[in-house]
Parts: C-alpha cells; sequence; structure tokens
C-alpha cells in the first residue's frame, strides 16, 4: 500500500452495518471467506504458468469479496495488485504484502467468528415449494444488487432451488455467487428464467 495509508484489517461493525445490521450473513460470509487465504500464492502460481487471465479474474474476485466485507487491508492491496497485473507491472511484491495481509484477516477472523455461526440453517418449509416465483424474484433482486446476502439465500433454499432450476443453471449460479461474481449469477438466474425454468 501507499506510504501513510492507513486502513483497517477487518471493520467488522461497518460490514455489518453494510448489510442492513443482519451480523448473522456477515458472521457467515467471513467464514466463506477462509477459502481465499492461499490467494497471494495461487495467483504467483497461475502468473508462473503464463496464465495472466486467470490471475487477473482471481485478485478481481478477491477484492470483491474483501470490499463486501470490508476487509480493508487486503481490498486495498488486491486493488493494486489487479492494476499492477492489468499493466503488466511486476507483482512480487505486492503478492508478499498480499499474503501478509491474508494472514492478519485470518487472524481477526478467528477471532470474530462467534462460535455458534456454525449452526445448521433451519429445514426449508415446504410451503416454499408453492412461492417459487416470490423466491426466484427476492434471489434476483439480492444478485443484482451485489448484495452478500444472496449467498445466504442460495445456501438456505438449496434444495428448493435445485428442483426447480436445470442442474446446469443452479451449478453456475451457484459457483458465481461463492465466487462473489454476482453479475455473473444474476445473468445465469435471469437466463434460466428466460428460457421457462423455474
Amino acid at each position: 500500500m501507499q506510504a501513510g495509508m492507513a486502513v483497517p484489517v477487518l471493520d467488522i461493525e461497518r460490514g455489518i452495518a453494510r448489510l442492513m445490521g443482519n451480523s448473522g450473513i456477515y458472521f457467515s460470509a467471513l467464514k466463506r471467506f477462509a477459502t481465499h487465504m492461499e490467494a497471494a500464492r495461487a495467483v504467483a502460481a497461475q502468473l508462473a504458468q503464463g496464465d495472466h487471465a486467470g490471475a487477473c479474474r482471481a485478485i478481481h474476485t478477491l477484492r470483491g469479496a474483501a470490499g463486501l466485507l470490508c476487509a480493508g487491508e487486503v481490498h486495498a492491496v488486491a486493488g493494486e495488485l489487479e492494476t499492477a497485473l492489468a499493466h503488466g507491472h511486476a507483482a512480487h511484491a505486492l503478492l508478499d504484502e498480499l499474503d501478509v495481509a491474508l494472514r492478519r484477516v485470518q487472524a481477526c477472523i478467528a477471532v470474530a467468528v462467534p462460535k455458534d455461526s456454525a449452526a445448521p440453517a433451519p429445514p426449508v418449509p415446504q410451503a416454499t415449494m408453492r412461492n417459487v416465483p416470490e423466491l426466484l424474484d427476492r434471489l434476483g433482486v439480492l444478485l443484482d444488487e451485489g448484495n452478500s446476502a444472496a449467498l445466504d439465500m442460495l445456501e438456505k433454499y438449496g434444495t428448493v432451488l435445485e428442483k426447480v432450476l436445470d442442474s446446469a443453471a443452479w451449478e453456475t449460479i451457484m459457483a458465481a455467487a461463492q465466487e462473489y461474481d454476482f453479475e455473473r449469477a444474476f445473468a445465469a438466474l435471469q437466463a434460466a428464467r428466460s428460457a421457462g425454468i423455474g
């Protein structure tokens, strides 16, 4: 990061506020963020293999995820790294800095995530099957807004959505949402509905 730049490793209060005060959704998203902890090393490997496009996509995804959670340090370094890669600049130093930032946020998450956050979601009411259009409308709104609450809805109603959506469409939507690529997930949902699925 630039000299003098001071950003929080993890601003939990701000992150929860961005989700309209829903701490459950925020901490659930924090747990999912753990899948990005090896991102710096993974990107370094992609660059070493000549997969520049893949490295750029990975950093873009990481930056979006960090921004949603208000993981300011990771978001800032990922932004610098994304710019450097876009201009063909050397990225070794920034990758090292990103790895350090990821370890720091990982330590914060380990302390911050409540122990009971791993409790399983309640079973989906059977009545939900009769409210599929409304469910899909709500999911579409959340994806279109780039709201990470869409992930919780996908997980909570996964059983229902798998039944009403084409399996390929469901897998595309879920995979994109888990990568915080809400735009791609929204497009896949809209395509499925336009095709008369769901």
